[in-house]
């Protein structure tokens, strides 16, 4: 009786262990699975000579959904000076602002209107503008076992007036396709390239926060800030690459909303990803006081330094080694397996006997740059 009160006690045990794991889910509160939407403004003043400035207008979403955040587009977008100036933004692009370079008067404040096509108005808090110091350099360093590069960057307000900093980049790098296609199909004909689709050339934006502050320093010095790794996988290192840093200088508020929204980024992983706390910048909503808004309004100088790297790294990538020729045909056949298949061709050569050319082909996904969506048009900056 008492091994049979044993085994009772085990079952009723192991049951109990599988009710609880088997009915553990993911605890997703609905303030991250049924998110407001929320205005975010992305976007600065640019009061440098000759620069332009851009503001995007988009609206916050789930941290579950997959699309792109939606845009807001038709709004009017103004920055207001304190003194009487007066700047209007032209949408170049769905939820995208743009303004060019602009005059203003000494020790003049700014902040941002907007009017959304539905009515609702939105204004900032007026901010100074920000005397940006020039970037000392841009530096890099080989990691011990060749694993990647890491990209730092100095500089210094001999001033001592900026003391807080926030830095931006946009990467461009130099990639060419394992097989080499030197003609094209027009009109059922084959005949040589015009342009060379081997060697392309991609770009990407930044989507990093980084800022760093010197307010503890005696003198106001930045030293080696890190600003990216870039890893040897893939193909920004095997040929060259490039990247342009891009330096603010912000005020200490401002510095502490960047602080805190990549402390947040830590979290949803990216600058742009849904937001799954509330970190607010410095726009309310005059309409409703009590509505929340994403963003941070500034003004300031831009400093840029560009920097190249012609390391040749990195090793064989997925397609080097399952590229390989596909067919050797005569051009008949060839033309047709363009037509079916969109075989590009790669080589032509005369086969005795035969009255035809013979080509070889390729698929276009390892001859054609373009498919991995770069460019073949060289950057006007490129070495």
């Amino acid at each position: 009786m008492k091994n049979q009160f044993k085994l009772l006690y085990l079952s009723i045990l192991s049951l109990a262990l599988y009710l609880l794991y088997s009915c553990v889910q993911p605890y997703m509160p609905p303030e991250i699975t049924h998110a407001g939407n929320f205005l975010v403004v992305d976007g600065s003043l640019n009061v440098g000579p000759l620069a332009n400035s851009e503001i995007k207008l988009s609206h916050t979403q789930n941290i579950n959904e997959k699309e792109p955040p939606k845009v807001e587009r038709e709004a009017t977008v103004i920055v207001e000076g304190d003194k009487g100036s007066n700047f209007r933004f032209v949408e170049v692009q769905p939820g995208t602002y743009t303004l060019g370079a602009i005059a203003y008067v000494t020790n003049e404040e700014f902040r941002l209107h907007i009017r959304t096509k539905n009515g609702k108005e939105y204004i900032s808090q007026y901010v100074p503008a920000m005397q940006t110091p020039p970037i000392d350099s841009v530096t890099y360093q080989v990691s011990p076992e060749n694993t990647g590069v890491q990209i730092n960057v100095n500089t210094h307000d001999p001033l001592n007036k900026t003391r807080f900093y926030r830095w931006n980049f946009e990467e461009t790098w130099e990639y060419q396709m394992p097989l080499y296609t030197g003609y094209e199909v027009i009109g059922k004909q084959i005949k040589g390239r015009t342009e060379d689709v081997n060697r392309c050339w991609d770009n990407r934006k930044s989507s990093l926060i980084t800022v760093a502050s010197s307010i503890k320093l005696s003198e106001d010095v930045i030293r080696d800030m890190p600003i990216t790794f870039v890893p040897v996988l893939g193909d920004k290192l095997r040929i060259k690459y490039s990247i342009l840093v891009r330096q603010y200088g912000i005020s200490q508020q401002e510095f502490e909303y960047w602080n805190a929204l990549s402390r947040t980024n830590e979290v949803t992983g990216g600058l742009f990803d849904s937001q799954p706390s509330q970190v607010t910048g410095n726009i309310s909503c005059v309409n409703d006081p009590n509505e929340i808004v994403f963003g941070f309004f500034s003004a300031s100088s831009l400093e840029e330094k560009r920097l190249f790297i012609t390391e040749n790294l990195g090793g064989l990538t997925f397609l080097d080694k399952s590229c390989e020729p596909l067919d050797t045909l005569p051009a008949s056949e060839a033309v047709r397996m363009f037509e079916m298949l969109s075989h590009l061709i790669l080589v032509e050569f005369p086969v005795p006997g035969s009255q035809e050319l013979w080509y070889t082909t390729g698929s276009a996904a390892c001859s054609d740059c373009r498919e991995l969506g770069g460019t073949n048009k060289k950057p006007t900056f490129w070495k």
